[in-house]
């Protein structure tokens, strides 16, 4: 993410100055939104984590010690408040027994041209849980061990998911390649 925080802004929020929130707000909106959509069913979901998300970043501001970047700091926040929105909607699970999840070998490659909001509808569609692991390993990094400490599941049910979720992207491309 590339989000460049004047200090003054920082400053001025650590002095819970309105204007100066506000401003924070609208220089992170379109990239963290982004963000939540990835997470959420809908715009509406995703601007509820948003919300939240912030309101935690803006109150608990004097936390951030300096160390590190203050967007990772936000982010953070941020993936915390969507790891929780996931959980907190349990009849989007989907459990099924996994004895062994493999990962699936030579992916194709999404086509260069397919737009962002594309792969972003595909994202939507999966399954609630099995589209927040795929989001947690795959675009933000995270360990399957994390993923299943973040989402009350086993270690073995979060490669289920990222697995399933690799299986349905990849008919949802070829699908949309022979459009």
């Amino acid at each position: 993410m590339n989000i460049h925080i004047p200090e003054h802004i920082l400053s001025a929020c650590r002095q819970q100055d309105r204007a100066a929130q506000e401003q924070l707000y609208r220089l992170c909106y379109e990239p963290f939104m982004r963000l939540c959509l990835r997470y959420a069913n809908n715009r509406d979901d995703a601007a509820d984590i948003l919300n939240k998300a912030f309101f935690n970043i803006l109150t608990r501001i004097d936390q951030y010690t300096g160390q590190g970047a203050f967007v990772g700091w936000m982010k953070r926040i941020l993936v915390n408040v969507a790891v929780d929105y996931v959980r907190a909607n349990q009849r989007f699970r989907f459990h099924e027994p996994v004895e062994q999840a493999h990962e699936m070998p030579g992916q194709a490659q999404p086509d260069a041209e397919l737009a962002r909001h594309d792969v972003l509808k595909m994202l939507r569609e999966l399954p609630y849980t099995t589209g927040a692991v795929f989001n947690l390993f795959a675009v933000e990094g995270y360990a399957h061990r994390e993923i299943a400490d973040m989402l009350g599941i086993t270690e073995a049910n979060s490669k289920w998911h990222l697995h399933q979720a690799r299986k349905l992207l990849q008919k949802q491309l070829e699908k949309t390649a022979t459009l």
